[in-house]
């Protein structure tokens, strides 16, 4: 199956969570998830339909590169999508606007069919079952040591960016348009805190099952958190205006791409290099005499 028809199959799975959600939340009389603005609700539709496809896209090369049964892709691509778009997104919608007040159920139900319907098709579709190299064998000082690490590596990355969009982006969410809040620093600095907990969760299976180089890992794990955390939900908030959307999508990209980054630094494998074959230079064959 070419990867074009796996991609329009995944993409079918996003569809079917986001009809299914409709439908069960309309049986159950759930509170609908709807976002502010004028947007149509036709158009807003189209935005969370393409917001799918990029999300698919996003994930895919990631997908790509796992080594382990069909099964266990299945189940670590499901577990990612709760956790870094699930989990992560709940915290953060919650903390910086008011989308989700007295929807919470409405969400936590779109969040848990999306995850098991795209990673069950992402996992399925996709990768290798071939065993991977797994995590290399360290200490338990090290192992705490570098989790310590990781924990607290996120909330700078997640400052240092934020600092360099925030005169563009903080004047919005100040004036409380579109929904938005902006909560106090320790608030903020805090639920990183949770957020870098989420992600490395969610990340440490595919550095474990990866059969790839180091920066093939980087560069597939920061375009998956990238479009899981970042531009799967700025994609489909046709509220938003663009040029809070396309500061935010880069700030997330940024960051996304850094943390992975340390994520491959603290815990993957070292690559080893080949041993210098020795007959590289042979030995002239003896002339006969």
């Amino acid at each position: 199956m070419k990867v074009v028809v796996k991609l329009f199959v995944c993409w079918v799975a996003f569809v079917a969570a986001l009809m299914l959600t409709g439908f069960l939340t309309q049986i159950l009389h759930l509170r609908v998830i709807s976002l502010p603005g004028n947007a149509p609700q036709s158009i807003q539709f189209l935005a969370q339909l393409g917001a799918g496809a990029l999300l698919v896209v996003g994930l895919c090369p990631l997908a790509l590169r796992i080594g382990a049964p069909p099964a266990l892709r299945a189940l670590m691509l499901a577990g990612f999508l709760f956790l870094a778009l699930g989990i992560n997104g709940f915290i953060e919608t919650r903390t910086f606007t008011h989308l989700l007040d007295g929807r919470i159920p409405a969400a936590i139900l779109f969040y848990v069919l999306l995850a098991v319907l795209v990673g069950s098709a992402l996992g399925f579709l996709f990768g290798q079952s071939a065993p991977a190299a797994g995590l290399p064998h360290r200490t338990f000082a090290a192992w705490c040591a570098r989790i310590f690490a990781a924990w607290f590596g996120w909330p700078p990355i997640y400052l240092a960016f934020g600092m360099c969009v925030a005169p563009i982006v903080v004047p919005y969410y100040k004036a409380g348009n579109f929904g938005l809040i902006l909560p106090a620093m320790s608030t903020v600095v805090s639920i990183q805190l949770v957020r870098s907990l989420v992600f490395l969760a969610a990340s440490l299976p595919f550095i474990a099952e990866y059969k790839s180089s180091r920066r093939s890992l980087w560069i597939t794990l920061g375009l998956a958190h990238a479009f899981t955390v970042g531009i799967y939900g700025l994609a489909g908030a046709t509220f938003m205006p663009w040029v809070l959307r396309i500061t935010h999508g880069i700030e997330m990209t940024c960051d996304s791409f850094v943390y992975a980054g340390l994520l491959v630094l603290l815990f993957a494998a070292p690559a080893v290099a080949p041993a210098a074959s020795r007959t590289s230079f042979p030995h002239p064959h003896p002339r006969p005499l």
